[in-house]
């Protein structure tokens, strides 16, 4: 009776193991876009506050930016060589 009640505990622990990997792994996944941290906006992508170039991870992202801040968006690319502030 002993060794099977071992075998059922043993049993247990291995399968619970990789559920519990997976949940947690899944759990520590969360990037959020911060606004706040854009300087300029363009259509491409944006600068941040410490002048770095991003690209959109999300189309939403850029509408979000574009809603709240029209007049820090350019519709064209920022390396556009034909836009008249280049």
């Amino acid at each position: 009776m002993r060794t099977i009640l071992k075998s059922v505990v043993v049993t247990l622990a291995l399968v619970g193991a990789p559920t519990g990997t997976i949940t947690a792994a899944n759990a520590a996944v969360g990037v959020t876009f911060d606004i706040g941290n854009v300087a300029m906006g363009f259509s491409d992508g944006y600068y941040d506050n410490n002048h770095n170039w991003h690209r959109w991870a999300h189309p939403a992202d850029a509408r979000r930016y574009r809603a709240a801040h029209k007049d820090m968006y350019h519709t064209w690319r920022h390396d556009d060589p034909k836009h008249p502030e280049h």
